[in-house]
């Protein structure tokens, strides 16, 4: 796998240096994109946070679900803090967050709605090492065979690329790239056919040359690497999950830089610096199964030397159906990088999977914008706690394979559709 990283010298307005202003739900997605990453100390996000402007009124709620969700003392304090400026805002018009620790409370009120804390359930104690290595065995399986039951497709990528060029979390939005992804033979190819909503044919390397990160290996090569022999990874239990309504099973691991075969490069042409490095992360499956839903890698023992300081990937699966059958195939990749006081952040979602073919060629309608989709939802993102009353929804029928015989959701609730493609340039 690799991972590409190119600056461009450009003039930043004096706009991107004011005070950011955010409304509840991105501040609610920064405290718990900053909680997932585990980068930052409480007292670094609470300094982040103390430097936020609202525009929305921030609810006790919300407060209350972040800190449910790992927030530490200090972050909750400068999130108070933000509550209190803000109590004469107006209040948002939907609730950005949830977690158990609190409820709605309809008993008190005929219409109306309070929240409560309630009583926090207990997690699930860890599987008996024998049960562990049973559930792990099962994973190796899944993760060795995975690409051998994917048939040959392509798929719209879509990279919503981010940066703060300050070192800290107040991303500003590089633009998008929309390219067409083909998975042939086991070999993955990209062409871009879109950036910033203008028409183009250039590779996904070429695209990067405008500045931000790219990632490449989504489709089974990051997968199978942490589970070959030869590469040594050690495994061990971390925690139970729950990730879009199903129980996972989640094992951290760790393979060395001399086994390693994750590279991150730097810069382009002659000046292009590349190195390997050690990396660990976390492996989210169904217990049963061994079918992956997530795969997290964090680039470890980077040189002080090398441009770049900090590395991470989080890689996510879900059913999509191609041609009547449904498969696991990557979801979304959300990619953070550090070089100098650059940090990037790209979040890349695979959509309107095909079979390749025939019907495999990208139409362009020739009246249409280059609209970009909207993000996933939470739902489809977020991990909640694993609890003993942690309700999760039936596992799939499916074998150690990525394919599965789950019936196929009704084509008008299909949330693939191809995003609207920009139309080709004049003759």
């Amino acid at each position: 796998m690799r991972f590409r990283f190119t600056l461009l010298a450009f003039c930043l307005a004096s706009a991107l240096l004011a005070q950011m202003q955010m409304n509840v739900e991105q501040v609610a997605d920064f405290v718990r994109s900053e909680l997932a990453l585990k980068q930052h100390s409480d007292k670094q996000i609470a300094a982040y946070v103390k430097k936020l402007k609202l525009s929305e009124k921030l609810p006790d709620k919300t407060i209350l679900d972040l800190q449910a969700q790992g927030a530490g003392p200090k972050t909750v304090q400068a999130l108070q803090e933000l509550r209190d400026q803000t109590a004469s805002l107006k209040a948002p018009t939907h609730d950005s967050t949830y977690s158990p620790a609190t409820v709605p409370d309809p008993a008190l009120t005929g219409n109306a709605s309070t929240t409560k804390l309630a009583v926090k359930a207990p997690p699930i104690p860890p599987p008996d090492s024998v049960r562990q290595q049973k559930i792990l065995d099962q994973i190796k399986q899944y993760a060795l065979s995975y690409t051998q039951s994917l048939p040959n497709f392509i798929c719209v990528e879509v990279m919503r690329r981010y940066i703060d060029p300050n070192a800290g979390d107040h991303y500003r939005s590089l633009g998008n790239i929309l390219a067409r992804v083909s998975y042939n033979q086991g070999a993955e190819n990209y062409k871009v056919y879109s950036v910033n909503g203008h028409y183009e044919n250039i590779s996904l390397e070429q695209a990067a040359s405008t500045g931000g990160a790219v990632s490449n290996g989504e489709f089974g090569s990051m997968m199978r690497e942490i589970f070959e022999d030869k590469r040594g990874a050690e495994f061990a239990w971390d925690h139970w999950g729950t990730l879009r309504g199903r129980r996972m099973a989640v094992f951290s691991y760790f393979i060395d830089s001399g086994h390693s075969n994750y590279s991150i490069e730097y810069g382009s042409g002659a000046s292009q610096q590349r190195i390997i490095t050690a990396y660990k992360g976390l492996v989210y499956a169904d217990e049963n199964t061994g079918e992956i839903a997530r795969i997290r890698f964090v680039a470890v023992d980077i040189p002080r030397s090398f441009p770049v300081s900090e590395v991470t990937e989080i890689l996510d699966y879900d059913l999509v159906t191609i041609s009547g059958q449904q498969y696991v195939c990557p979801l979304l990749a959300r990619l953070y990088m550090t070089a100098g006081r650059d940090k990037t952040k790209n979040e890349i979602e695979f959509r309107d999977y095909r079979k390749f073919g025939t019907e495999s060629t990208i139409q362009y309608d020739m009246n249409a914008s280059a609209a970009v989709p909207a993000p996933l939802p939470p739902s489809k993102t977020e991990e909640q706690p694993a609890t003993t009353s942690t309700t999760v929804s039936p596992q799939p029928a499916q074998a150690d394979t990525g394919k599965t015989s789950k019936p196929a959701p009704a084509s008008n609730a299909n949330p693939w559709a191809l995003p609207t493609a920009p139309p080709p340039p004049p003759q």
